[in-house]
């Protein structure tokens, strides 16, 4: 059995994705997931995305997400955003603009030029603990903010969070500094991945919603600087938390292929 694939990027977190509305590829295969996301012997990629038929009238698709170790992952906000642009060269939608459902709910989605936005669904507020703040926004994030990210043991550090502290479920670990220009860094530890990846669209947005709740940013809208790229967070504030959260940044196709 064979399957086509294409390879896509969003600022250097990359992505396997499938067009897989005939149900053909074996979703509880997870050595066959960790294979084609295996960085010497497969594809390489920080997750695999399978695009079924939609489960909520109004979607285009229903997106499962695979970590690179052949788990079931919650959302990616960046993975998310590059299944936007491939579901929109593969003619699973017309215009800018769609819905797509996923494991936690319907999420809407527009293209604007080399940008793809994601809606997010509402957040509490985070929530201080272990030496920072946790917040899940769609996927569970630590955030911790440090000096000297640039050095910081982003992988001895983020491991320990990641298993001693929130034991085997785990979190994503998200390190956080400014700069002396006052522009936000971000350095991010990926559950699944287990390991740093280039950047992490769930982890700016909790990155970018912890700040606000600190009060440590004005207005509404932050850019943020990970080692891949910027991306771009915009949000409402609520009492209960947050609302209107939206992903913004650019998906990149790199390669397709088919995998024998």
């Amino acid at each position: 059995m064979s399957f086509a694939f294409s390879k896509y990027h969003g600022t250097g977190n990359d992505f396997v994705l499938l067009h897989d509305f005939e149900a053909e590829f074996p979703l509880e295969d997870a050595d066959l997931v960790q294979r084609m996301c295996d960085r010497h012997f497969g594809i390489g990629a920080d997750g695999l995305m399978v695009l079924r038929p939609p489960k909520k009238t109004g979607t285009a698709f229903h997106l499962i997400y695979f970590n690179a170790n052949g788990g079931v992952g919650s959302l990616c906000g960046n993975g998310a955003r590059c299944a936007v642009s491939f579901a929109k060269k593969i003619g699973l939608f017309k215009g800018h603009a769609l819905a797509f459902d996923a494991a936690d709910g319907t999420h809407e989605a527009w293209i604007d030029q080399e940008e793809i936005r994601v809606h997010m669904a509402p957040t509490s507020i985070p929530r201080q603990e272990h030496g920072g703040f946790f917040i899940d926004t769609g996927s569970p994030h630590h955030v911790r903010f440090v000096d000297g990210l640039a050095t910081h043991p982003v992988e001895e550090e983020g491991k320990s969070l990641r298993y001693t502290t929130y034991g085997i479920a785990g979190a994503n670990i998200n390190f956080v500094e400014r700069s002396k220009e006052g522009a936000w860094h971000v350095r991010t530890y990926e559950r699944g991945v287990e390991g740093e990846t280039l950047s992490c669209g769930t982890g700016v947005t909790a990155v970018a919603l912890v700040l606000a709740h600190l009060k440590k940013v004005e207005g509404h809208v932050l850019v943020l600087h990970t080692p891949g790229g910027k991306l771009k967070v915009q949000w409402e504030q609520e009492p209960y938390g947050f609302d209107r959260i939206e992903l913004m940044g650019p998906a990149e196709f790199v390669f397709s292929g088919q995998w024998k």
